[in-house]
C-alpha cells in the first residue's frame, strides 16, 4: 500500500511539473531569422541577406512538434558574409537582389532546423507561348466538322 502511494505521488509530481517556458520555444520571428541565417551559410552566397518582409502565420504554434511552413522575402545587403557582422546592422544594397523564400521549420530535433528554398523575385515564370495559327486552325476545323452539312448545302445553293 505504501509503495502504491509513493508511485502515485511520483506520477502526480511528474504530471504537475511545469512545461518549459514559452521563451525557450522559438517564435515565428525566431524561426524566420534562423532560416535567413541558414540561407546566408549556403555556398555561393558572398553578400549577406537580411529579412525584408515576412508573411504572417496566424496559426503558428510554438509548442507544436510538427513541421511548420515559412514564407518570407530577403534582400541583399552591403556586408560580406566573411565579415561575421550582425546582419541587422547592415544596410540593404541599393540595387540588391530580392529573393522570395519558402520552406519549413521543425522543432522535432534539438536544435530546431529550417529547410528553405529561395528564388529571385525578379524572375518571371516561364510562359509557354503557342502560335496563333495553330489555335485558329483547330477552331476552324472544329467549326467545319460541326457545320459541314450546312456549309455544303449553302455552297450548293450558291452554285445552282
Amino acid at each position: 500500500m505504501e509503495t502504491c502511494l509513493k508511485i502515485l505521488l511520483l506520477v502526480g509530481v511528474v504530471t504537475a511539473a511545469p512545461t518549459p517556458p514559452a521563451s525557450s520555444l522559438p517564435s515565428h520571428e525566431d524561426a524566420i531569422l534562423s532560416a535567413v541565417q541558414v540561407y546566408n551559410q549556403e555556398p555561393g552566397v558572398t553578400l549577406a541577406y537580411r529579412l525584408l518582409e515576412a508573411e504572417p502565420q496566424p496559426d503558428w504554434d510554438m509548442s507544436s512538434k510538427t513541421v511548420q511552413p515559412l514564407k518570407f522575402t530577403i534582400k541583399e545587403t552591403v556586408c560580406l558574409i566573411s565579415e561575421k557582422r550582425d546582419i541587422n546592422q547592415c544596410d540593404f544594397k541599393e540595387d540588391g537582389l530580392i529573393k522570395d523564400c519558402s520552406g519549413f521549420f521543425s522543432t522535432e530535433q534539438d536544435p530546431p532546423s529550417a529547410m528553405i528554398k529561395c528564388e529571385d523575385a525578379s524572375e518571371e515564370p516561364d510562359i509557354v507561348t503557342r502560335g496563333r495559327w495553330g489555335r485558329f486552325k483547330r477552331r476552324a476545323g472544329r467549326f467545319i466538322r460541326r457545320n459541314r452539312w450546312q456549309i455544303i448545302s449553302t455552297g450548293l445553293k450558291l452554285i445552282g
